[in-house]
């Protein structure tokens, strides 16, 4: 479940399309080798906190005691805004996560930057998460 849909039960719809899930499963498979050295893991869809009807970013970076370090948003153009805004719901409860939405259609990712209480974009600059090595585009795309 995302941050903003209900997928409860077989069949229910919308459904993110494939390019979504296909950038899912792409960093998970680039990321897990790099995270699990660092005792952390990356999971999908899976609720930010020990309450199942809590928020299910698209990928939550955890660390050893099930924190969320690190939050990523996979969305359309169409979307963008309504899940940045939707991302602030989390930010109040986890300031010290980091925070990121990608819009698979632009290819564009977006980061949250809380000093400035602003958004940045990969258009204008390297975006990167302090648990990986490379720029996270690099995961993504």
């Amino acid at each position: 479940m995302g941050l903003l849909d209900n997928y409860t039960g077989i069949g229910m719809s919308p459904r993110p399309k494939w390019a979504h899930q296909a950038t899912i499963a792409r960093c998970i498979r680039y990321a897990s080798e790099e995270l699990e050295t660092q005792r952390l893991q990356i999971l999908s869809e899976s609720t930010v906190t020990d309450d199942w009807n809590d928020l299910a970013p698209d990928l939550v970076i955890f660390n050893e005691l099930c924190e969320p370090l690190s939050i990523i948003e996979i969305t359309t153009h169409k979307e963008l805004s309504a899940i940045i805004r939707r991302c602030h719901e989390l930010i109040a409860r986890f300031p010290e996560s980091e925070y990121f939405v990608y819009d698979y259609e632009q290819c564009v990712l977006y980061e949250y930057i809380p000093e400035e209480g602003m958004w940045i974009s990969s258009a204008d600059y390297e975006i990167s998460s302090r648990y990986l090595e490379r720029p996270l585009m690099e995961y993504l795309s």
